[in-house]
């Protein structure tokens, strides 16, 4: 039987049998929802995938033989086009991150209501990242805290060298241009930054969490 385009699969991960019998049970009785399969161990999972190439994978951040933020990032690598949600009985902002960083579109608590899930298995893509009630949010990468500040990749390795305590001089045999160009680099980041003067901008990029003072 064909599988309308509107309908979404499903594959439901969780060691807890009844918990992802239940919870088949209340996505097939949803329209554009439907389970393929449920499976209760990492392996399991990765093999049942393979076979039904699901557009939604559900999945405990525990199981029984592994890792559910593991198996979230293989499912994310060897299915081109499917969405992962995680979730999770604890308050975890760590999980959260390494969630984000595992490609998984969202992470949701286990104790969370039904309609929710619901709505972020509608909503879900890849690419996006979404985090459900009573669950802290990852926080923002230096990447991201350069760029919501307009500053480039390479404004952040010039901060860090600032940070390790080079000076003008060492910055333009670093970067291989003239005392005067690495100048006006810091001199632009020091204006993004709203300050004047090398010191002040590492003072300031510290303070932003942009960089540690020293090479460690």
């Amino acid at each position: 039987m064909t599988t309308p385009a509107a309908v979404r699969t499903v594959l439901v991960v969780d060691d807890h049998r009844i918990f992802a019998q239940m919870l088949a049970a209340s996505l097939d009785a949803e329209p554009d929802l439907r389970t393929v399969a449920t499976a209760h161990e990492a392996r399991t999972a990765l093999e049942l995938a393979a076979l039904h190439r699901p557009d939604l994978v559900v999945t405990d951040a525990r199981l029984a033989d592994g890792d559910g933020v593991a198996l979230a990032r293989r499912l994310v690598d060897e299915l081109s086009a499917a969405v992962v949600v995680v979730l999770t009985a604890f308050a975890d902002a760590g999980l959260v991150e390494r969630a984000a960083r595992a490609g998984a579109s969202a992470v949701l608590a286990k104790d969370g209501d039904l309609p929710g899930l619901l709505a972020v298995l509608r909503s879900a893509r890849r690419g996006a990242f979404e985090v459900g009630p009573g669950l802290d949010a990852p926080a923002p990468s230096v990447e991201d805290r350069l760029a919501a500040l307009g500053l480039t990749p390479e404004d952040g390795a010039l901060l860090r060298l600032l940070a390790a305590g080079m000076d003008t001089e060492g910055l333009a045999r670093e970067l291989d241009v003239s005392p005067q160009r690495a100048r006006a680099h810091v001199d632009r980041i020091a204006d993004v930054l709203g300050v004047r003067g090398a010191a002040d901008v590492v003072a300031e990029a510290v303070g932003q969490g942009l960089v540690r003072i020293g090479r460690g």
